[in-house]
Parts: structure tokens; sequence; C-alpha cells
């Protein structure tokens, strides 16, 4: 059996590899096999290390998706984020530590490679990549910007937010309270504690990603399919759109709805050969 390396890339997204889950996922390749092939890119592997590591465990030889070699690092760092934001359940702590990793080796014009082959940031690039790693976690630059502190100042309270043990605001507010730093105090007013939808469209738009909020959409649904059934998924749905009070979201909501399902209909046939292979292991 085959070994690779693994790249940075492979590595931001926390382990689970001391998890019943990873226990499962050894299980489930041993008896049906790999279904979801591992990413490679410049001769090392950048997505897929737990398959990887699995696929040892259980003896069974992995299959690979070769990305050509001459993709730019960007694409190929959008990529890894997507497929893991579709597979997993982040919180916004946990995606901030990602964006944090990510961070330095974002902007593909701010990065140089080594004699090692090692990617590394060039002077200077640092508040433009931390901008494009938050946008491609949907999260903010100052989020990315208190879980560097974080890992840098108390990386033992990172790590519980990197597995979801901890919200990233309280890592800070024990990283500074060992620091002995007072709180911040400020004499501005406070945050109102509703916000119009009209108004979240106008200032969510920096963190917008089109790509993460339909991969959000996709494992919602799936989700929801899983927990209630087809009838059942529906009935919540439209539970929820009929209950709102707020007439304008509720325009927004069944509008949006609408648009989806109008939108998909001349993609059912290609949705549902997709549907037509089920696995009832883990997925892996």
């Amino acid at each position: 059996m085959s070994d690779m390396e693994y790249h940075e890339l492979s590595t931001v997204f926390s382990s689970f590899e001391d998890t019943e889950e990873f226990q499962k996922i050894v299980e489930s390749i041993k008896e049906e096999g790999l279904n979801h092939p591992i990413l490679v890119w410049q001769g090392k592997v950048v997505d897929g290390r737990h398959r990887h590591k699995a696929c040892h465990l259980a003896g069974v030889e992995p299959r690979y998706e070769y990305i050509e070699d001459d993709t730019s690092f960007q694409k190929v760092m959008d990529r890894v984020v997507a497929e893991n934001i579709l597979r997993r359940h982040l919180t916004v702590g946990q995606r901030a530590m990602i964006a944090a990793s990510l961070a330095n080796m974002t902007k593909q014009d701010t990065l140089k490679q080594n004699t090692d082959g090692q990617i590394c940031p060039t002077e200077g690039g640092n508040k433009k990549s931390n901008e494009d790693a938050a946008k491609s976690l949907n999260v903010s630059p100052k989020t990315v910007k208190n879980a560097k502190e974080v890992k840098r100042d108390a990386p033992d309270l990172a790590k519980k937010v990197e597995r979801g043990d901890m919200s990233l605001n309280a890592a800070k507010t024990e990283s500074r309270e060992r620091k002995g730093v007072p709180p911040k105090t400020t004499n501005a007013p406070g945050k109102p504690e509703s916000m119009s939808l009209d108004d979240m469209m106008k200032v969510s738009g920096d963190n917008w990603d089109s790509y993460v909020a339909a991969g959000a959409l996709v494992s919602t649904a799936r989700d929801l399919h899983l927990q209630e059934g087809e009838r059942g998924m529906a009935r919540v749905i439209m539970h929820f759109l009929t209950s709102r009070e707020d007439q304008h979201s509720h325009s927004y909501n069944a509008a949006g709805i609408l648009a989806l399902y109008e939108g998909l209909g001349d993609h059912i046939k290609e949705i549902k050969e997709m549907s037509k292979y089920k696995t009832t292991g883990t997925k892996h």
C-alpha cells in the first residue's frame, strides 16, 4: 500500500483520529471500500488524510483524485475548504481557527515556495490574506484576528475551540485574563438586539460567499431529510414559513424557497441520478 506525504492544507482541519467517528470510518471502509477519493496535489494529500489513514488501518488500497500540478494554490485551497465545509458541522470559532491557519497561505500573489517546496508568505501579504481566509470560511477578518491571538497566546485554549469544546469569545477572554489584561470597556451605545432583513443584507456583503452558502444549504437539507424524512421535511419547512410574524421576512423566505424549487427544476434528472447511490455506513 503506497505511502504519501500530507500537505499543510490537509492539516488545517482538526484531527479526530482518537474518536469513535474515526473508528466507524475504518470499519465502513473495511466493509464497503472507499467511497470518496483522496485529493492529491503536487504529489501530496491535500484533503482526506483521515480517509487515507483509515484505509491503511482497514487494509484497503486508497483511491486518489489528482489535481493538475499547475493549478493555483488559491483554487486548491478553495476546493479543500468547500469539501470540508460540506462534510463537517463547524462552529464559528472552529471556522475562525481554520481561517487563521490558512491566513498566511491564502493569496497566491503573496506566496513563494522555499527550497523544500513549502508554501510561505512573502512580506506584506498578511492583511489581505486575513481577509481572503475570512471570506473562505464565512467569518469576519476581526474573528480571524482573534483566533490568531488565541493560537499565539493560549494554544491549549485554541485546541478546545478547534474541537468545538469552547467558544472563541470565551477562549479570548480567558487568554487575556491569564495575561492580566483588563476587559475592554466602551462608551459606545450597545448594538441593537435585532436587525431588519434589509439591514442584514446590507451589512453581510463583506462576508458573503455563494459557494459556502450553497454548501450550508445542501448539508442542512441533507440533515433535515435524514432526521425528518421527505414528508416531515416538507412539514417542518412549511411550519417555519407560515409561523413567521414578520411579513417582510416571510415574503423573502417564501421567495427564496420558490426560487430554489424553480431553479433546480431543470436539474431534477441529474439530481435523481446522484441520489441513486446511497450508503448505509459512515460517510467517508
